[in-house]
């Protein structure tokens, strides 16, 4: 039985890991999204967290994330819901590098179906382009064409399609249910 519907390498992988994850007992949430960088619990100071630049001057005037971002709304995980948090118009991010470019909202759902035995996944236009121009994902990341994008989990895993942002600066992919909750056409076993 494959874990995915194209690359069985992948598939293989990926079971791999599931099965070693489940030999080790029970994870709580807690532990399993312990190196998110949003709820590791550390409250590095700018200076020293390797992404601000320490000699800039700037560095004594910027906000903290921890402070910022202390009363944005939260999934059961405890990570940020950036699309509450823009309706809630805590954040108004801008259209680009000058303030002054046009966002196209898309309101459209593209459904992925190759999901294995999993339930089939809804991608929503409309909470990405609310704050990501289409640039931001094609034809780099993804080709806007149906069937061109081998999307596995595996690949999602490694930093790629959704895993560009998801795990870093979007909930982590380890959500299943965030995603995977379109009903299956069939129900029956897949081998």
């Amino acid at each position: 039985m494959r874990g995915d519907s194209g690359n069985g390498r992948a598939g293989a992988v990926l079971a791999g890991v599931l099965a070693l994850s489940m030999l080790a007992g029970p994870v709580t949430a807690k532990e399993e999204f312990s190196g998110h960088f949003q709820l590791n619990g550390d409250i590095v100071p700018l200076a020293e967290d390797g992404i601000h630049d320490p000699e800039n001057e700037a560095i004594n005037v910027l906000q903290s994330p921890a402070e910022a971002m202390l009363d944005f709304p939260r999934d059961e995980w405890g990570i940020i819901d950036w699309v509450k948090t823009l309706n809630a118009g805590l954040i108004a991010p801008r259209t680009g590098l000058t303030g002054m470019e046009r966002m196209h909202t898309v309101d459209f759902d593209v459904i992925f179906r190759n999901t294995a035995s999993m339930p089939y996944v809804r991608f929503p236009h409309k909470p990405h382009t609310q704050w990501l121009t289409c640039k931001n994902c094609h034809p780099s990341i993804f080709i806007p064409q149906r069937g061109a994008n081998p999307v596995t989990m595996a690949a999602i895993m490694s930093g790629e399609y959704c895993g560009v942002c998801h795990g870093k600066v979007a909930f982590p992919p380890y959500e299943c249910k965030r995603c995977h909750r379109e009903p299956r056409e069939d129900t029956g076993l897949r081998y």
